[in-house]
């Protein structure tokens, strides 16, 4: 049953990028990352079972798979530390990045989400198109960041940094458990502190 779960994400992943070929995908906004050349313009889109898939990469795939499918995936990548603390390999492939720990994919940086939000995009618009935020956070380098629900089932969140009210970069992230988790202890604590309302 899970290699026919597994066929059947693969086909929709090829027909849903036949599909975004054929229509264009949207163009890279300002997001901070790096635009490939037209010829290779980063393919953002959804596969109908919840996951996303970036240049036909998804979070959750392994690396070694990744280079199997993937003529040209780094074979180095760079350590990097996120804003939430944690240590990652960054790889730079096609116009996004993808952070890896124990040779698994649990991030991918990209230009835009499938649904066009992008660097430039004001907070508004991904709160109208995901919902209400489930956390948010600050970063010691000063980073502000916002988290949505991307796919429940596959505990997947979009991490939007942000300026001001505009996006500044777009994340998909295998943390949406954790990130509910950061929310719900920040809040317990400020809760304690609140007032009853009455004098002693």
């Amino acid at each position: 049953m899970q290699q026919f779960l597994a066929l059947l994400g693969a086909l929709g992943t090829v027909l849903a990028l036949i599909s975004q070929l054929l229509a264009g995908s949207p163009s890279s906004g300002a997001g901070g990352f790096p635009v490939p050349p037209p010829s290779s313009q980063v393919i953002v889109v959804t596969d109908g079972l919840g996951d996303v898939h970036v240049n036909g990469i998804t979070v959750g795939q392994p690396v070694d798979q990744i280079r199997v499918l993937h003529e040209g995936f780094p074979e180095d990548g760079t350590v990097v530390f996120l804003e939430t603390g944690d240590t990652r390999v960054r790889y730079d492939f096609e116009g996004a990045e993808y952070y890896v720990a124990e040779g698994v994919v649990t991030r991918i940086g990209m230009p835009h989400t499938p649904e066009g939000i992008r660097g430039g995009s004001g907070l508004a618009e991904a709160t109208a198109r995901y919902g209400r935020p489930v956390h948010g956070y600050s970063s010691s380098n000063g980073g502000r960041y916002a988290v949505y629900v991307a796919e429940e089932q596959l505990n997947l969140a979009w991490i939007f940094e942000y300026s001001g009210r505009s996006v500044r970069k777009v994340y998909l992230d295998h943390s949406l458990d954790r990130m509910r988790r950061d929310a719900a202890a920040v809040v317990r604590p400020m809760l304690g502190h609140r007032s009853t309302g009455s004098s002693s």
